[in-house]
């Protein structure tokens, strides 16, 4: 028999989550769409326009001389502000932390009882030791199956909360331009995978949007 005592598993290894980055991409795979379909039809308008005319435009929020109304929401400011993102973060770092440390806790387990067969098994009998090392043999292949069942279901509760934050933020965004003020377009703007280069900051709506998210949250919370 053959017995490794000691045991390396990735899942002990801290992992950042990826919530924002998912949110990022999410909000920014259609505005990347629109943005191209915006520029064709931008390239057909008249090239001699003042810069009054231009300065006029975007603090109507207006794009282009079509008349497009367009705004931009920055989704780093939601993942960092966002009470919703915040604590699905925080929720999904204890999660993993169970996870780590129920993990750790059968590891340790097993090299205890791996060693003191060691000292100790001399004194068994023979059917008892092939017991033993049955037992010890089938713990050991099981372990590196629990970290990846492990991993899985990490990555199943992340997905799951990333649609229902992504779903939060769409419908609370279309029920508001609904309301309020109607935009054409609604970009996404942030640092990385961003598909939006410069956009002024008169078409920023971010503060508004996180405002309304969180005082809807809220809300949500208090009828749990």
């Amino acid at each position: 028999m053959y017995l490794c005592p000691l045991l390396k598993f990735k899942f002990m290894e801290k992992k950042n989550s990826n919530i924002a980055l998912w949110i990022g991409c999410g909000l920014s795979i259609v505005c990347s769409i629109i943005l191209f379909i915006i520029v064709l039809s931008d390239g057909k308008t008249e090239k001699n326009e003042t810069k009054e005319v231009a300065k006029t435009e975007k603090k109507n929020k207006t794009l282009s001389s079509n008349g497009l109304k367009v705004a931009y929401i920055n989704t780093d400011t939601i993942m960092a502000k966002y009470q919703m993102a915040i604590d699905m973060e925080a929720e999904l770092q204890a999660y993993q932390q169970n996870l780590k440390n129920e993990l750790e806790s059968k590891v340790r387990k097993f090299q205890s009882d791996y060693e003191n067969y060691l000292k100790n098994g001399a004194s068994l009998t023979l059917t008892q030791q092939k017991q033993t090392e049955q037992d010890l043999t089938k713990r050991q292949q099981e372990l590196p199956q629990l970290e990846q069942q492990m991993m899985m279901n990490l990555q199943e509760r992340q997905a799951s909360d990333n649609k229902k934050m992504l779903d939060a933020i769409y419908a609370f965004i279309k029920d508001y331009n609904l309301k309020h003020q109607n935009f054409d377009v609604i970009l996404s703007k942030s640092y990385i995978g961003s598909p939006v280069l410069y956009i002024d900051e008169g078409m920023d709506i971010t503060n508004e949007i996180v405002e309304g998210l969180n005082k809807e949250y809220e809300e949500y919370k208090k009828e749990k």
